[in-house]
């Protein structure tokens, strides 16, 4: 749990913000969980591995959900940010931009699968594509915890703001690949 502690030694009243080990190993789980996630699905996006499509397989996939344009460009985008922004969020380097990644590819999962209904199991719902993109959007707002390589940067200490920019990045970036894809 989040603690104020008054510092006194210099005579001003700086709010330290101490956290308790619970939440810096649960944040450890939600980032191994996440990256591991989107980065085995990049990996089966672009490389085939896992028993994935990869990137021809990938692109076809994506033109059935009403992509048009550019969809090998897409898939490769798509791939690269997932593995890329899932080693990132593992790892707990630059945790911003690389939950930023995964939110912008799982806002665009969620669109695309919009019209299948929630649930997974009625027709190709989103259900399992929103929790992820929750799990990123919440990682831009906590930080990556004391757990990471992060621990002693400025956004870790300050996650606020560089998470309110992440979600306007996010949000940017998936409008435009609707525009530019479909």
């Amino acid at each position: 749990m989040l603690s104020g502690v008054e510092d006194t030694s210099s005579g001003s009243r700086a709010l330290e913000t101490k956290w308790h080990g619970g939440l810096d190993f649960g944040l450890l789980i939600m980032r191994v969980a996440l990256g591991v996630t989107m980065g085995a699905h990049g990996l089966q996006h672009l490389f085939g591995l896992f028993g994935g499509p990869g990137i021809a397989g990938f692109a076809r996939f994506l033109g059935s959900f009403g992509f048009t344009s550019q969809t090998t460009l897409l898939s490769w985008l798509t791939g690269i940010s997932e593995v890329g922004g899932g080693a990132l969020v593992i790892v707990g380097l630059f945790t911003p931009l690389g939950a930023t990644a995964l939110l912008g590819v799982a806002v665009n999962i969620v669109y695309a699968k919009w019209h299948g209904g929630f649930f997974e199991g009625q027709g190709g719902g989103f259900e399992f594509e929103l929790l992820l993109g929750v799990v990123a959007l919440t990682l831009l707002f906590t930080g990556a915890g004391r757990f990471s390589l992060d621990a002693n940067t400025p956004w870790r200490r300050r996650p606020v703001p560089l998470g309110l920019l992440g979600v306007l990045l996010a949000a940017a970036v998936s409008v435009a690949v609707i525009v530019l894809f479909r």
